[in-house]
């Protein structure tokens, strides 16, 4: 072999490997779809965490002081990586790469590994459920298109109508309306049937005030009561609420009659998004967010108070190593979930922020979702109690 041969073997060999390994690497990053934390818990244990507290009906606590699970991106649990990019997000970038990259969409959007009655079930109460208007249909999604959103109301139906005593709130994020507007999407979720059913034979309180003013007519949050939503304890109830804008623009609103139905999270909630991908940079924002809550209690007391623990994919370099060794958002949600729970300070938290929001709320590592129940139960009891000494 001549020399020139050699040094042309020395060059060309390394960069093959290295193209190689990238090659490999980048097929693995944007091309694979595996999530390896598995369904999580699926016992059903806890279709009943209020219903059976003793006397919650004399206590009658306000729902905003009622200690919640959250399930963010509760509508994500169909998606899988063949399905269509969110009709907002198709002209986008992101969108156009979407073969090239669909592995590594779907894994940073699906949050959620089981259907809304199974959360129900595991004790989830608090349902951020993304929509958006796709091909003639109303569809559930989180980027990628999930199950059609019907599928998610009567799960929620259905559960209702089995119970008593128990609060369910729904919030509905339409993401892309297209020629539709909200309020045909509010008279669409009014309107999907279960057993003869519609939510609005679940919701207990009358038209809301829309924008939380004062002197105005109509329900505020922050009076509805236990017995309000569950006629005592007689029934489950639902409350409804919508995020109608998208990137801080309004959507099309339209007129609707189910609108009056339906609390504006803009108004009616306190939801700080920490979009970052580390547990200690999320336990130290969530902490802050607590005591900035906690300083001014009053700004905050008579709106929902939702605790958004989940991470976040994004473009902060100090978490990418964390967004590629974990690989997906659930992956995450199975290390990280139990770490916020044993944050000594999580019933600290509690106290400002009712409302605890998961990714992956059946994880079962360190038997999270039983551990989680039986603190929210306990919270919920220790309220009671206080009430009634009251």
């Amino acid at each position: 072999m001549t020399k020139k041969a050699k040094i042309l073997l020395g060059v060309f060999i390394p960069i093959g490997v290295i193209v190689i390994v990238l090659t490999v690497l980048l097929s693995v990053l944007f091309q694979s779809t595996r999530i390896k934390a598995g369904v999580g818990n699926t016992d059903g244990a806890y279709k009943s965490v209020l219903g059976g507290i003793e006397n919650i009906t004399e206590a009658n606590p306000r729902v905003v002081d009622i200690a919640m699970i959250g399930a963010h991106g509760a509508s994500s649990n169909a998606i899988s990586p063949s399905n269509p990019t969110n009709p907002k997000d198709a002209p986008t970038m992101i969108g156009k790469m979407k073969p090239l990259i669909k592995g590594f969409t779907f894994r940073f959007a699906k949050t959620q590994t089981v259907n809304t009655y199974q959360l129900l079930l595991q004790g989830a109460r608090f349902f951020q459920i993304k929509c958006c208007f796709y091909d003639g249909k109303w569809m559930a999604e989180h980027s990628l298109l999930s199950d059609p959103l019907e599928v998610y109301i009567k799960d929620i139906l259905k559960f209702l109508g089995e119970t008593k005593g128990e609060i369910v709130i729904a919030q509905l994020e339409p993401t892309y309306v297209g020629e539709k507007s909200v309020a045909e999407l509010e008279d669409y979720a009014l309107s999907v049937d279960f057993e003869g059913k519609t939510l609005k034979d679940y919701v207990n309180y009358g038209a809301v005030n829309l924008k939380n003013e004062d002197g105005v007519e109509g329900v505020r949050v922050g009076d509805l009561r236990y017995n309000d939503v569950t006629k005592s304890g007689e029934q489950s109830g639902v409350v409804l609420a919508g995020d109608w804008t998208v990137d801080g623009v309004p959507l099309n609103m339209g007129t609707s009659e189910g609108a009056k139905y339906f609390f504006n999270v803009d108004y009616y909630s306190s939801n700080v998004w920490h979009n970052r991908f580390s547990s200690k940079v999320l336990i130290k924002k969530i902490d802050e967010n607590a005591k900035k809550i906690r300083d001014h209690f009053d700004d905050f007391k008579d709106i929902l108070r939702i605790n958004q623990t989940q991470g976040s994919f994004n473009a902060n370099v100090s978490d990418f190593g964390n967004m590629i060794v974990t690989s997906s958002l659930i992956d995450f949600a199975n290390k990280h979930n139990p770490v916020v729970l044993d944050d000594p300070r999580f019933e600290e938290w509690l106290e400002v922020m009712p409302i605890t929001h998961f990714d992956y709320v059946t994880c079962n590592n360190k038997n999270f979702n039983s551990r989680l129940n039986e603190k929210i139960i306990a919270y919920n009891v220790k309220l009671v109690g206080k009430l009634i000494e009251a």
